[in-house]
């Protein structure tokens, strides 16, 4: 029995790990890569520091490893290169992880995530396949411009007209290019389109689920060390509950990863 105590201990112990189990480790300053111009991801609040899923997310695994964390802001597009040119540690940016992705950084899966296209209420748009011949706006770079590339090519091979795909380099310019009714609809996560729509009720969603893909926390391939630290850390945040809060905090608890 006291040996079953014993280690059942150093099992809580461990899934409860205090920062001081990381520490040593862990980079005293932790530089993070993000994007903070996708709500409800990254954004600046009114005071113009940074909040957001990933800010809040990211941030508490930087105490749980006893670093401080300090969010670099660049173009999605960007994020990747910089990472791989040293110029952060970790990117934290509602990054969906991909086969392409994978074979230029390490990945960390930390969210689940989803897709879902929005238009004006009064459009006639139905579903995925009824974006064929009609105008969306989504964020270079991103996985929902290979979701619209994908559907635009099945369009075609059934003899239907293209989707005009226009990206952007910021999902507040491609949101207001629906908005300004430069296009017909727009394409990004189910997440952050429900935060959006709950500022503007002029629109709705009329397709969602789409390719339920996990977001991933992305390394240089040279520091694994750093990504099972990371990997340590939200495993730990899942047993002692700080994950789920995060979460619960932005309204988007079904994103939990299982």
């Amino acid at each position: 029995m006291r040996i079953f105590k014993a280690g059942l201990l150093s099992l809580l112990l461990i899934g409860f790990a205090s920062p001081s189990a990381f520490a040593q480790d862990a980079p005293k300053n932790l530089r993070i890569g993000t994007s903070l111009t996708q709500m409800p991801w990254g954004f600046y609040d009114d005071n113009q520091k940074p909040t957001g899923v990933d800010v809040a997310m990211c941030g508490a695994i930087a105490k749980k490893l006893g670093s401080t964390p300090e969010f670099i802001s660049l173009d999605f597009k960007g994020l990747i290169p910089a990472l791989q040119a040293d110029r952060f540690d970790m990117v934290c940016a509602a990054m969906y992880i991909t086969p392409e992705r994978e074979q230029a950084i390490k990945m960390v899966p930390y969210i689940q995530a989803s897709q879902t296209v929005m238009t004006k209420k009064t459009s006639s748009i139905q579903g995925l396949d009824g974006l064929c011949g009609h105008s969306v706006s989504v964020l270079q770079g991103s996985g929902s411009l290979k979701v619209l590339q994908d559907t635009s090519a099945k369009c075609e091979a059934a003899g239907k007209p293209a989707v005009g795909i226009q990206a952007f380099d910021t999902q507040p310019v491609a949101i207001r290019a629906l908005e300004n009714d430069s296009v017909e609809g727009f394409i990004a996560t189910d997440s952050l389109i429900s935060y959006y729509m709950t500022k503007n009720d002029s629109l709705k969603k009329v397709a969602t689920g789409i390719s339920p893909t996990p977001l991933g926390i992305g390394f240089q391939t040279n520091n694994p060390a750093l990504a099972k630290l990371v990997a340590d850390a939200l495993a730990a945040m899942k047993a002692d509950g700080s994950y789920d809060a995060v979460l619960k905090q932005w309204g988007i608890e079904s994103a939990a990863l299982k």
